[in-house]
Parts: C-alpha cells; structure tokens; sequence
C-alpha cells in the first residue's frame, strides 16, 4: 500500500512540476528560432572577391579594399 502512495507522490510532483513552468516558454523557443535563422542567413552569404583582394559590396556593388571594412560609397560593412 505504501508503494502505491509513493507512486501517486511522485506522479503529483511531476505533474506540479510541468504546470509550473519546468519547459521553456513559447517566446523564448520563438526567439532562438528567430536567431538561429539570421545567424544561418548571415553565415551562407558570400562575399565576393577576387585574387587582388577587391570586396564587392553586397549594398550598392562599389569596389573596395577587403582590409577597409566599410564600403566608400554607401559605408556598409563588406
């Protein structure tokens, strides 16, 4: 008998345990999706350059040095 109210215990306590919040939430499973898909976005794009280290810039197609990190015309990260 006292191994069927221990069973019904832990049931209990686990069930009080889900309905007070043991998940993550749904803006924050939301959230990390949100950010997962931007860094994979951000990780495929690619820059284009050629053997003389010319970016092209990825805004308004202006050439520019791969050392400078912005772009001359526009001021866009290469």
């Amino acid at each position: 008998m006292d191994l069927i109210w221990f069973g019904v215990l832990v049931v209990g306590v686990a069930l009080l345990g889900t309905l007070a919040g043991g998940g993550r939430g749904y803006d924050d499973i939301r959230a990390r999706r949100r950010w997962d898909a931007a860094f994979e976005h951000e990780s495929r794009r690619t820059t284009h350059t050629d053997a003389t280290e010319v970016l092209l810039c990825r805004s308004c197609g202006a050439s520019a040095s791969e050392r400078a990190g912005r772009c001359p015309r526009c001021r866009a990260l290469l």
